[in-house]
């Protein structure tokens, strides 16, 4: 429980908004499939970063890999924006969290450093303590995903076509920013933004 809270404390601070960016993007795009979608994401992004504190993903995030990683995500979100199909939304969204995860440098807290420094040794502890955490820095996204099933009159504008395109413009962003090097002038923009 405490590292959900943890999580929830650094919602706004820019390094967990380059983070939720994406994951917002990904709910709105995914339609009515977003909480299976955000699930899915969720779980990703905090394997990833889980695997990156083991040791069992040591891929640096630059150079080449970035283009891979842009058209990894520019297909994620046009997959939940053209298709039907429920396992493609939920591989595209699988593929947008593992790049998140894989990008993201988090807040460093208490509880997280605990997680981060026990990822080795305590391995299926700390995987699962990495899920709570970065479920409690996606609340927002989480909040978002629930809104149509707690509140049915919200569905029609937020599965709608236009909170759809939302999303993909929102995605379409974050691919560019990964493909043209940008990436750290979005992470200084969020960081602005959420001082103001």
């Amino acid at each position: 429980m405490r590292a959900f809270l943890e999580g929830v404390t650094v919602v706004v601070q820019p390094c967990t908004l380059v983070v939720a960016l994406p994951t917002v993007a990904l709910v709105l795009a995914a339609h009515r499939r977003g909480a299976a979608a955000l699930a899915v994401s969720v779980l990703a992004t905090a394997l990833m970063m889980w695997a990156r504190a083991a040791g069992y993903w040591t891929l640096a995030s630059g150079g080449g890999s970035v283009i891979a990683i842009s058209a990894l995500v520019a297909a994620g979100f046009a997959a939940m924006v053209r298709s039907r199909d429920s396992r493609l939304v939920l591989a595209g969204a699988a593929a947008c969290g593992a790049v998140a995860g894989w990008l993201w440098q988090p807040c460093v807290g208490e509880q997280l450093a605990d997680i981060l420094n026990q990822a080795a040794a305590e391995r299926p502890l700390s995987a699962v303590r990495m899920i709570v955490y970065t479920a409690g820095a996606l609340l927002p996204a989480v909040v978002l995903a629930a809104i149509p099933h707690a509140w049915p009159p919200a569905q029609s504008r937020l599965h709608g076509p236009f909170a759809a395109r939302l999303g993909a413009t929102l995605g379409a962003v974050y691919a560019v920013a990964l493909l043209s090097g940008r990436f750290d002038d979005l992470v200084g923009a969020l960081s602005r933004w959420s001082t103001a």
